[in-house]
């Protein structure tokens, strides 16, 4: 084989195996978990598919849900940021105040336990398994018309896989919707 002909199969290979990583790393994306947490604050409810976490609505308050992440493989990704959504225009109308996280392992199922949680750090998830997430959001003092509500069903997760940094928005499994019963205007 000439100089110039091994020059060209490894140049060929070389883009063969940038295309193959770029195809694996840019279509790894995560999904909802199994099962999803909330106190005695709120009340859930379900109708046809889709299942709805309603909190009363309190300007400046905060409440907290849990959320499973899960990565469905078949590589493991390290979760480094997590951010809700919801609002017009993606603004985030929701603030986070803080995230916890209980680690599931591969030997257990994932478990919302308050008590044990962590606060959030960068933290790896093998593949096949899900990572129970804590959230507390700060109610906004927005104006509300009397019925009227605010909500989003994911979750922005900033993730790295393969060494390449991913953003995606996760659906939750539910609709988490902040009710005003009798409306609001801000003072």
């Amino acid at each position: 084989m000439t100089r110039r002909r091994r020059l060209l199969v490894a140049a060929a290979l070389a883009v063969a195996l940038c295309a193959a990583y770029l195809s694996a790393t840019t279509g790894h994306r995560l999904d909802h978990g199994s099962s999803w947490w909330h106190g005695a604050d709120a009340e859930s409810r379900t109708e046809g598919p889709t299942t709805e976490v309603r909190f009363a609505f309190n300007p400046g308050g905060q409440v907290t849900f849990g959320a499973s992440i899960r990565n469905p493989g078949p590589w493991p990704v390290t979760i480094t940021g997590v951010a809700g959504e919801g609002g017009p225009g993606n603004r985030h109308v929701f603030k986070i105040a803080r995230l916890a996280v209980n680690p599931a392992d591969e030997a257990t199922a994932v478990v919302f336990d308050p008590a044990a949680a962590a606060p959030f750090r960068s933290i790896r998830i093998a593949a096949g398994t899900e990572l129970p997430v804590f959230v507390t959001i700060t109610i906004p003092d927005v104006e509300m018309a009397p019925g009227s509500g605010l909500f989003f069903d994911d979750l922005s997760v900033d993730y790295e896989v393969l060494g390449l940094r991913r953003h995606q928005r996760v659906p939750m499994g539910f609709r988490l919707l902040v009710q005003s019963a009798s409306g609001h205007v801000p003072r």
